[in-house]
């Protein structure tokens, strides 16, 4: 997505969802922040877009939608991805859900990788091959589209799952004080 209507159209059709999928790629050499490098938005697991920062000036339009309290926003490892996000479009970013954090409270380890975390539960290997890449040059090659896409392509069924393994009222009521704590804006001050 390159174009203010490509992004306008996006964020309707999105509206239109209960959930999305959400990451960031960046680069983060040299600067006190980090460069924005694309925004990776998944829709379904047939239905992700990649949102070019660098293209489009005006990014309020995708700010409604992170602030969207009806539509869950669904990343792994969210805090660098949401301060990121925050940062670049203003946002106070409402009803997150980390699978990263999740899998902490369905007995998995706290800290598993993305790609871990959908080969334990999905039996997918993803290759992450360009985590290092340069996420600021343009065009982007179809190696770092199709790595971008995955990293949210299995999100919304990720998130299904981890719940069904949230057993205990108590458990639960712990799992959704943290995510409420992810849309604190303090925790991006």
């Amino acid at each position: 997505i390159t174009s203010q209507e490509e992004l306008e159209q996006l964020v309707q059709k999105a509206t239109e969802s209960d959930s999305i999928a959400l990451d960031t790629e960046f680069v983060w050499e040299r600067t006190y922040f980090p460069q924005l490098g694309l925004i990776q938005v998944g829709l379904s697991n047939d239905d992700c877009r990649l949102i070019d920062p660098l293209a489009i000036e005006d990014l309020s339009p995708f700010k409604k939608l992170l602030e969207d309290n009806s539509i869950i926003k669904i990343l792994h490892d969210a805090p660098q991805d949401l301060a990121i996000l925050q940062r670049a479009t203003g946002a106070n970013i409402q009803n997150v859900f980390d699978t990263q954090l999740a899998a902490g409270f369905c007995g998995l380890t706290s800290t598993i990788s993305l790609s871990h975390l959908i080969e334990e539960l999905l039996e997918i290997f993803l290759p992450k091959t360009e985590t290092r890449t340069n996420w600021l040059q343009r065009p982007l090659e179809n190696k770092q589209i199709a790595y971008a896409q995955d990293d949210v392509r299995y999100l919304r069924a990720i998130r299904i799952l981890l719940l069904t393994r949230v057993y205990s009222p108590e458990v639960k009521s712990f799992l959704e004080e943290e995510m409420n704590n992810l849309s604190s804006p303090d925790t991006y001050a």
